[in-house]
């Protein structure tokens, strides 16, 4: 009864708006960065098959395959058994889910391994599926980076936990929030999550009072602190060399205390025999990564422990002795700052303290960190006796952190989308590249100016600063749909905008952070999309009212004109020009009930009378087409259904196709209703030539007619939309002996 078009559906799919559109699409589907991929969706028996149909020019650079290569190739086909399964599930999941799905992957292709952050839109086309849109944005860099910042922060954490000291780190309130393996075990905490313990928790209430002294120290003046202590351990006691050191963020706040506690019970044992000797050696440690030494000021002798000569790599009893000899070892460019420090020791009496690095005979580049006093004996000779302590793991792990820093800031510029953050005075506390390209600026020139400085719009700043205020205040998030920004260009963009409380880490001062991505280009979508669907409305009107009037008129006048006529060849050609004019206006009759569902927003779905909706139709078939007989078997059930009053049209469009489509001199149509548990299902039997199995679902596409048809070829595809809108079901039977059955089934009103 409805048969194929010659139009290509598929390529209709991806081609709308007309040929500028189409222009329009197909230059963005061409030039855009992202790779983008078009797959034809196909159903049968409950499992789909997928097909590439177009990939644009960068996903054919990023996978190294042409269109021609893609073109009708599975997934299986394109990419092998393995990964073209894995790509099949998620097309089947989102054909099945009808909506956008988005997710990573990981692909092999010709090109290279490709690391993508893909989304998949879904074609629907009378509520199925037809077709799939992949966008694919290459993610590659930033996985790697996110790779290599997660070896570095193992590689600090091993480093942290293979040492021997006892490493901390608290916040700003003495809680800890970090401990290596050394720390745990000196503490006898190693079972338990440490994250806001205090010291009162873990040591005597005079020793926890004086730990927690030194912190404020610490935070307050910015000054590195250190002591010596006795801990409690789980076996023995032992001295301890503690020195805590402040921790700083970006802007120069104390963000947490940095302690590196090591056992010096040795040491102490060790200045203890010493004592006689007037602490001669009183620095002195044991132990293998520890040099000791002692540099007479007026002989210029140097004298070096046998662990000072490991550390330097130099062979056992050939060092020199002198103090040029000892700079010998040390890197050029660190010189001068050693010498500086011995300077002020000299000078003042003042403990030395330097760090250095060290050229050893391995021509391994070590960093060193000396300590040391002045000694003056009774006779008035002084000395500097100090230690020089292995620090090269502790350096390492600074330069491994300062790296994952910049690292995690290269990720932060990477993203597309402005991401910002601003204390309450409006300064911008943080500002990505994106953020500065918007502004003409580099993110070092917006950081620490304040918004009304940096924007081209005075009034984007006052609006901006108002939402901020907002949130800073509420202290809760705060969603912008639609916010517009002047650029440095002077071009106005509209930005959908989340902002977000927080607090500046150490200051504790309070904050917004803020993530605006750029809508502008949809935007402009949405609005052509409103202008085409007013042109729509005003066709229909002009339809409706100009239109169909004139082809009354001139179907009332043909009649006329026939009745008149008395030659038979005339009459005849009247009556060709009034079958053509009925013809129009029933087209025009369907171009009125398609315009009036498509520019439908969405259906507002109500109770309606069954029954009255039905037989009018019925009645109206009946009035219109004296030759066809139409019965009702049983009677139509009295019930509402959800639908709206669009209804009539399904009923219409069925029994007039039942009578176009009917080969038979009297067409014969029987109309039945049955209710079952939540809904009634209408059957419409015709004595027609029926339709092939093949066509069954196809006669309810866009534009399919009859064989022999000059209709539309909407009617069906109009009463598929519209039971699918109501969430009820069409079908087409075969009716016994000849002919065929629309079953429609609608959900009723309990």
């Amino acid at each position: 009864m409805a048969d194929s078009s010659d139009a290509d559906t598929t390529t209709e799919r991806f081609q709308v708006g007309g040929e500028h559109a189409e222009s329009v699409y197909e230059t963005i589907f061409r030039e855009i960065e992202d790779a983008v991929f078009l797959i034809d969706v196909e159903q049968a028996d409950g499992d789909y098959t997928f097909t590439f149909r177009r990939n644009n020019a960068s996903h054919q650079e990023q996978t190294g395959i042409s269109e021609d290569e893609m073109r009708g190739q599975t997934p299986t086909e394109l990419l092998g058994e393995e990964q073209g399964a894995e790509v099949s599930a998620r097309y089947r999941r989102c054909v099945e889910q009808g909506e956008t799905i988005e997710y990573e992957e990981t692909l092999d292709l010709p090109g290279g391994t490709r690391h993508w952050q893909t989304k998949l839109t879904p074609i629907i086309e009378d509520g199925d599926v037809s077709g799939i849109v992949g966008v694919a944005r290459d993610v590659t860099e930033r996985k790697e980076q996110q790779r290599e910042l997660r070896q570095t922060h193992r590689r600090f954490e091993t480093v942290l936990d293979t040492m021997s000291a006892a490493v901390f780190l608290k916040d700003t309130d003495s809680q800890y929030i970090l401990m290596n393996q050394a720390c745990r075990e000196l503490l006898d905490v190693e079972d338990q999550d440490i994250i806001g313990l205090t010291d009162e928790e873990l040591f005597p209430a005079d020793t926890a009072e004086r730990a927690r002294s030194d912190d404020r120290h610490v935070i307050e003046t910015g000054e590195m602190t250190e002591v010596e202590e006795v801990i409690q351990g789980p076996e023995e006691d032992s001295v301890r060399l503690t020195r805590k050191s402040p921790v700083y963020d970006e802007n120069g706040e104390v963000t947490a205390v940095c302690g590196v506690s090591t056992d010096i019970t040795d040491q102490k044992q060790r200045e203890q025999e010493l004592e006689a000797t007037k602490q001669r050696l009183s620095l002195a440690l044991t132990g293998t990564d520890t040099g000791v030494w002692e540099w007479d000021l007026d002989t210029d002798e140097v004298v070096w422990t046998e662990s000072m000569e490991r550390l330097f790599g130099v062979e056992s009893g050939t060092f020199d002795g002198t103090y040029e000899a000892f700079t010998e070892y040390v890197h050029p460019n660190d010189i001068p700052t050693v010498e500086k420090a011995i300077e002020q020791t000299v000078s003042t009496g003042e403990p030395l303290q330097v760090e250095y690095r060290i050229q050893s005979g391995a021509d391994e580049k070590l960093w060193g960190e000396a300590r040391a006093e002045l000694v003056e004996d009774d006779d008035g000779s002084r000395r500097i006796v100090g230690i020089v302590t292995d620090i090269t793991d502790r350096k390492r792990d600074e330069q491994a952190l300062q790296a994952a820093r910049r690292n995690l800031r290269k990720v932060i510029d990477l993203v597309p989308d402005l991401i910002f953050a601003k204390n309450r005075e409006g300064e911008y506390l943080l500002a990505n590249e994106a953020t500065a390209k918007a502004y003409g600026l580099t993110p070092a020139d917006v950081e620490s100016k304040r918004e009304v400085e940096i924007l081209p719009g005075a009034n984007d700043s006052d609006e901006f600063r108002e939402d901020d205020i907002d949130v800073i205040e509420s202290g809760e998030p705060k969603e912008i749909p639609e916010e517009t920004l002047t650029t440095a260009d002077g071009e106005v963009r509209v930005f959908q905008t989340t902002k977000i409380p927080y607090q500046v880490p150490g200051s504790g001062d309070d904050a917004m952070l803020g993530y605006a991505r750029d809508i502008t280009d949809l935007k402009a979508y949405e609005q052509t999309l409103e202008e085409q669907r007013d042109t729509l409305e005003l066709l229909n009107k002009v339809m409706r009212h100009d239109i169909r009037n004139k082809l009354t008129v001139m179907v009332s006048y043909t009649e006329l004109l026939q009745e008149s006529l008395t030659d038979e060849t005339d009459r005849e050609y009247a009556r060709r020009v009034l079958n053509a004019g009925q013809e129009v206006v029933e087209i025009s009759e369907m171009a009125e009930d398609v315009t009036d569902v498509l520019l439908r927003a969405d259906v507002d779905r109500s109770p309606v009378e069954l029954r009255p909706v039905l037989e009018r139709q019925i009645e109206q078939i009946r009035s219109d087409h004296e030759r066809a007989t139409v019965a009702v078997e049983g009677t139509i059930p009295d019930v509402a259904v959800l639908a709206d009053d669009m209804l009539e049209v399904v009923f219409r469009n069925i029994l007039t196709n039942a009578i176009f489509h009917n080969d038979k001199d009297i067409p014969e149509i029987t109309v039945s209703g049955h209710l079952s548990e939540g809904t009634v299902r209408i059957r419409i039997a015709d004595n027609g030539p029926g339709i092939a199995d093949d066509h069954k679902e196809q006669i309810f596409a866009e534009g399919e007619q009859g064989l022999d048809s000059t209709g539309t070829g909407l009617g069906l595809y109009l009463v598929k939309t519209l039971v699918d809108q109501y969430d009820g079901a069409v079908r087409v039977e075969d009716n016994e002996p000849e002919g065929s059955v629309f079953v429609v089934v609608l959900p009723t009103v309990e």
